[in-house]
């Protein structure tokens, strides 16, 4: 395979370079305030950009081209760099202290609010990419804050960026850099010794030649804001990756003018692989969280631990093994016949943390923690359409509590463990593995709902120093509870077994002893946590023959 293959879908419409034409100025508060010029101080990508002064004043430059509807087309993104040099003299959001400006008129035009005075801070980059979601309509006293003037066309054909000034400036005081318009990354190729990485599709965006304002380096951590697609060229089409990282910090960039589901990091094609090993993903805002989601069944997708918090919806498939990972206060995960293990899933937002069916639970979700933050469902199994059992093998906390019963009294409370819709006239049988929560049910059909404890199976098979079979041995198991009693107290049979022992207890440990007249006693520790089968050689007591 080839080495990895960065790319992005982003079509230019103007990079600000000293041979651009059509820039004009936006003096939105009155006349003055001189034409834009190009100059390199306040360049971000290329040699320079176009700059201008907002000097106790409001003022805006743009660019006048026409990049036709592609602009509008549905998931589609304008990516527009602003810079401000005098952050501290600047209004506040609401009141446009800085704004990028699109619109089909120099009278006809939306001031999309994207920095202010309460937004810059000590630490707030004054050089930064901010991707807009076209749209006309103003919003005025809640992010997204918007002004509209005059009557914008559906198709614009203005770009550029504006600032809001309450104190004299020196100069020009700001700069519009390289205007694009696309989705995001598309990362394929890619092999087990030179794999994909985030730093590798970092490197291409940050160059001064690119600035895509996609996956950026800041502080020692990456800022993601639009599509992330591993295993996609930059059409959309299903191609071949490899993809392998570790130890990551991830920040969603807050795009209130982007749409909802703008950032995503999507993988696809059957035979790609992503290896996602201690990736942390944080959200920065509400608005655009992020999602994570598998397109194909057949991807190889494996992630191992890392912290995701506050992001969107989780999409899983097939070909997914996650172990270990933490996801904190994000929406609903949809497994799809993943198999997710040691996982902690903490207060998560959705109505469901998790969506599966009950064919998947005895072997793709298991050993994992749910803890409630007092609403919702820890897992929903949806429709029930036939009689079916399960075995139930995670600990639950902040739930309402369970019982066993069969059939079981379900809930309504809306904050139970497992939500179901059992069909009429069929039965939903849960089986609790021993050392786990016993989960409470709401059940929203007319069917019923068991639960009860599976507990573990305990064989034994005693044999002589010679691998004989022995016949009658006492073979007695002791819970360690004391009063709680023995698991069992038999004989073994002909093959030298016994019969199948079941245990039901909070107990994870047992002790085994065998005793048979002629042999020497024989003392040890089992588990009960799992089916367990012990193999017991007696040796010859000469003292007893």
């Amino acid at each position: 395979m080839a080495a990895p293959s960065y790319t992005e879908d982003l079509t230019d419409i103007d990079l600000a370079e000293s041979g651009s034409t059509g820039w004009t100025a936006f003096n939105i508060s009155g006349g003055g305030g001189g034409a834009p010029a190009f100059g390199a101080d306040f360049g971000m990508q290329g040699a320079g950009c176009w700059d201008k002064a907002a000097s106790n004043a409001e003022r805006g430059l743009a660019v006048n081209k026409t990049p036709g509807t592609g602009t509008v087309a549905a998931g589609v993104h304008i990516f527009v760099w602003g810079f401000n040099a005098t952050p501290g003299v600047c209004q506040n959001l609401a009141t446009r202290g800085a704004y990028v400006i699109i619109g089909t008129g120099t009278g006809a035009f939306v001031q999309f609010h994207v920095e202010g005075s309460d937004t810059y801070g000590a630490s707030g980059r004054v050089a930064k990419c901010y991707p807009i979601d076209y749209v006309t309509t103003a919003n005025t006293g809640s992010i997204p804050y918007r002004t509209v003037t005059g009557t914008p066309g559906a198709t614009p054909t203005y770009f550029g960026f504006g600032l809001n000034t309450n104190a004299t400036v020196k100069g020009s005081n700001m700069g519009c850099d390289a205007i694009r318009y696309g989705t995001g990354a598309y990362i394929t190729a890619g092999e087990v010794a030179n794999p994909a990485t985030f730093a590798g599709f970092q490197a291409q965006n940050d160059s001064i030649n690119n600035r895509w304002g996609i996956l950026s380096l800041v502080g020692g951590g990456y800022e993601l804001q639009g599509r992330f697609v591993i295993g996609q060229n930059n059409s959309g089409t299903p191609t071949l990756a490899y993809f392998a990282d570790s130890d990551k910090g991830i920040v969603i960039v807050d795009t209130p003018h982007s749409e909802a589901t703008f950032t995503q990091i999507i993988v696809d094609h059957a035979s790609t692989t992503c290896l996602l090993t201690n990736i942390n993903i944080q959200a920065a805002g509400t608005h655009n969280p992020g999602r994570f989601v598998v397109n194909n069944a057949s991807s190889t997708v494996t992630i191992t631990g890392g912290t995701w918090t506050d992001i969107g919806i989780t999409t899983l498939r097939a070909g997914c093994t996650i172990d270990g990972l933490t996801w904190r206060t994000t929406d609903a995960i949809t497994l799809n016949d993943a198999d997710v293990q040691n996982c902690l899933i903490d207060k998560n937002t959705a109505t469901s943390a998790m969506v599966t069916t009950p064919s998947n639970m005895t072997s793709n979700v298991v050993d994992n923690e749910f803890i409630s933050d007092g609403t919702g469902h820890a897992i929903n199994l949806g429709s029930v359409a036939a009689s079916t059992s399960f075995t139930w093998k995670n600990t639950l906390s902040g739930y309402v509590a369970g019982t066993t019963g069969d059939p079981v009294t379900t809930g309504t409370s809306g904050n139970e463990a497992i939500l179901c819709n059992v069909a009429a006239s069929q039965k939903l049988t849960i089986n609790v593995a021993t050392g786990y929560t016993v989960p409470s049910v709401k059940n929203d059909g007319t069917g019923t709902v068991a639960v009860v404890s599976a507990g573990v199976t305990i064989d034994v098979n005693v044999k002589d120093q010679a691998g004989a079979n022995v016949q009658s041995a006492l073979v007695y198991i002791d819970d360690d509870l004391g009063a709680a009693g023995n698991i069992t107290n038999t004989t073994t049979d002909a093959s030298g077994n016994i019969t199948q022992a079941t245990y039901n207890g909070a107990e994870t440990t047992a002790t085994l002893r065998v005793r048979k007249y002629g042999y020497k006693p024989f003392i040890s520790t089992i588990t009960l946590l799992s089916n367990t089968a012990t193999n017991v050689t007696l040796i010859t007591d000469p003292q007893q023959t």
